[in-house]
C-alpha cells in the first residue's frame, strides 16, 4: 500500500521508498481507524539526541529559552540523514535585562545527522554569551552648608572644593556618584582660609568615608565655627623727637602728642591717628615748620593714616618734627625827646622812632628788630597813647593828659572861704574846660605837680582838690 503528497510517494512498504514524519520525527505505521493505512516499519527506527555544551554567563540564564532544546531527540530509520536547524535562544531584554559577556547564542545552528543502525546517536553545539538583571542605580550627592560659620564670606575669605571615589559605581563627579545598592563611596571636602584670615570652622575639612549605597539621598556635611580676620596693634609715641630751632616743646611752642594711644586693626583696614599740639606760644611764632614726619619702628616711613600691615604688630608710630621758631616782634612807635613826667612828655612830646619788642609790656624794649640795642631810660610819649617809661631797658606803658587848660586869676587855699577871698592872682592848669570839670588840678603846664588837697576860687566859684589834687567837689563862693 502506498501513500501519496499530490504526486508524491511518501510510503510503499512494498518498495521500501517513501517515508512520513511528524515534524523530524519518522513514522513508520499509522493507522486509519483499525485499518493500517501506513507500514515502514520493516526495521526499527534509531535516535539522534541534540546535546548543548557549556553554560551562559549572568545571575538570569533561566530566563534563556533554547529551540530545540538541550536533549531534543528524533527518530528514524537507520542511514537516513538529515539537517536539525536550531534558533537563536530567546531571552527578555532591556530595560531588565542585559546581555552578560555577549548575547545568549548556540552554534552551529545548523547540525548534519544520519540515523544509526543501532540505539542513539548524539549531535552537538555550544552555547556562549549570558542574560543580567540590570541593575537599579541610585545618586548620592554631596552638599555643603557653610551657614554655621560666622562671618564666612565664600571667595573672599574662605574657598572649598570637593572629590568623590566610588567602587562599584557607573559614574561620579566630584560631587555625587551613581552606582547599583552596595557600591561603597566616599566625598571628602577641603577647605581654603583665604587672605589674613584665622579659621575655628569645625571639621577642619569634611569627609564622608566608605559609605555604602542604598538609595539616592544627599549627604549633607554642615560646617560651624568662624572666619575672623587677623588684627594689628600699632602704638602711638608717647613723646616726639624734635628739632626745632630757636624753641623747646613746652615752652615756645606746645607739646605735640597723638590719640588713641593704639589703633587695632585687620590687614584690610586703615589705621587713623590724630596729632595736635606744636602750636607757639604767646609772644611766638613758627618761622618754618612745623614739619612731623613719621616712621614705625622695624617698618619705616608711614602716615597718620594708612592700611594696617602684620609687620606693624606690636611697633610704635614715631614723630619727628622739625622746624624754626622765634618770638614775636611788636613794634611802637615814641617820641623820640623824653619828658620830666609822663604828662609833660604827652603834651611836649615831638619827633617819632620806632621801638621793638616781644610779648607784651612790660617788657625788654629796643631800637632795632634784632632786639640787641635797648632804648634808653626816660620818659616817652607813645604815639598811639599813653607814655612808655622806660628804666633798666624795660618799658612800661602809663597813662597820660595830651593837653591841660589854663586857669588863670584864682587863688589856692586851704579853706574855700579863704579862696574866695583871696588875691585871685594865680594861674593852674587842668584837663577840663574849668576846675571844676577837670579830673586833677596842676601847679605847672607840664602837668607834673598837683596842687595838692585844698581849695582854689577865682571868687565866684570854689573846686575842692584831694592830696592827689584831684577833683572831689566845688561850689559857688557868698
Amino acid at each position: 500500500m502506498a501513500i501519496y503528497l499530490g504526486n508524491q510517494i511518501i510510503s510503499s512498504n512494498p518498495t521500501g521508498t517513501g517515508a512520513l514524519y511528524l515534524g523530524e520525527q519518522n513514522i513508520c505505521t499509522a493507522y486509519l481507524g483499525a485499518v493500517q493505512i501506513f507500514d515502514n516499519c520493516a526495521v526499527a527506527n534509531t535516535n539522534v539526541r541534540l546535546n548543548i555544551t557549556g553554560s551562559y554567563s549572568g545571575n538570569a540564564t533561566g530566563q534563556i529559552t533554547e529551540s530545540p532544546p538541550d536533549g531534543y531527540t528524533i527518530s528514524g530509520q537507520p542511514g537516513v540523514s538529515g539537517t536539525l536547524i536550531l534558533s537563536s535562544p530567546s531571552y527578555p531584554g532591556a530595560p531588565s535585562y542585559q546581555c552578560d559577556g555577549g548575547c545568549p547564542d548556540v552554534n552551529p545552528k545548523s547540525i548534519s545527522y544520519t540515523f544509526p543502525s543501532s540505539g542513539t546517536s548524539i549531535v552537538t553545539s555550544s552555547r556562549s554569551g549570558g542574560l543580567s538583571t540590570v541593575a537599579t542605580n541610585f545618586t548620592r550627592t554631596l552638599a555643603v552648608d557653610f551657614s554655621g560659620v560666622a562671618n564666612q564670606n565664600e571667595g573672599v575669605n574662605y574657598s572649598f572644593s570637593t572629590s568623590s571615589s566610588c567602587t562599584g559605581c557607573t559614574s561620579t563627579t566630584n560631587n555625587s556618584v551613581t552606582g547599583p545598592s552596595g557600591s561603597t563611596y566616599s566625598f571628602s571636602i577641603t577647605v581654603v582660609i583665604l587672605g589674613d584670615n584665622t579659621s575655628s570652622i569645625t571639621p577642619s575639612n569634611g569627609q564622608i568615608v566608605n559609605s555604602t549605597i542604598t538609595d539616592t539621598n544627599t549627604d549633607t556635611v554642615s560646617f560651624t565655627g568662624s572666619i575672623t580676620a587677623n588684627t594689628y596693634t600699632l602704638n602711638a609715641a608717647t613723646s616726639f623727637n624734635y628739632s626745632v630751632t630757636g624753641g623747646i616743646s613746652g615752652q615756645e611752642f606746645t607739646v605735640g602728642s597723638l590719640s588713641p594711644s593704639s589703633e587695632t586693626k585687620a590687614s584690610t583696614e586703615s589705621y587713623s591717628f590724630t596729632q595736635s599740639g606744636l602750636v607757639a606760644n604767646a609772644g611766638y611764632q613758627f618761622t618754618s615748620g612745623p614739619t612731623s614726619a613719621y616712621s614705625i619702628t622695624n617698618f619705616g616711613a608711614a602716615s597718620l593714616s594708612q592700611t594696617m600691615q602684620p609687620s606693624m604688630d606690636g611697633q610704635t608710630l614715631n614723630v619727628n618734627v622739625t622746624g624754626a621758631i622765634s618770638p614775636i616782634v611788636n613794634t611802637l612807635t615814641t617820641s623820640t625827646n623824653t619828658g620830666s613826667c609822663a604828662n609833660d612828655i604827652c603834651i611836649n612830646g615831638s619827633g617819632s622812632q620806632t621801638i621793638y619788642y616781644t610779648g607784651s609790656l612790660p617788657t625788654n624794649v629796643y631800637t632795632n628788630s634784632g632786639l640787641s640795642s635797648s632804648l634808653a631810660d626816660g620818659i616817652y610819649k607813645n604815639n598811639s597813647g599813653g607814655a612808655l617809661t622806660v628804666s633798666g631797658g624795660v618799658g612800661t606803658q602809663g597813662s597820660c593828659v595830651t593837653f591841660l587848660n589854663t586857669f588863670s586869676g584864682y587863688t589856692f587855699s586851704s579853706t574855700s572861704t579863704s579862696a574866695c577871698s583871696g588875691s585871685h592872682a594865680d594861674n593852674f592848669f587842668g584837663d577840663g574846660g574849668t576846675p571844676s570839670t577837670s579830673g586833677t588840678i596842676f601847679n605847672g603846664n607840664d602837668g607834673c605837680t598837683t596842687i595838692g588837697a585844698g581849695y582854689i576860687s577865682n571868687g565866684s566859684t570854689w573846686t575842692e582838690t584831694n592830696s592827689s589834687g584831684g577833683v572831689i567837689g566845688y561850689g559857688t563862693c557868698y
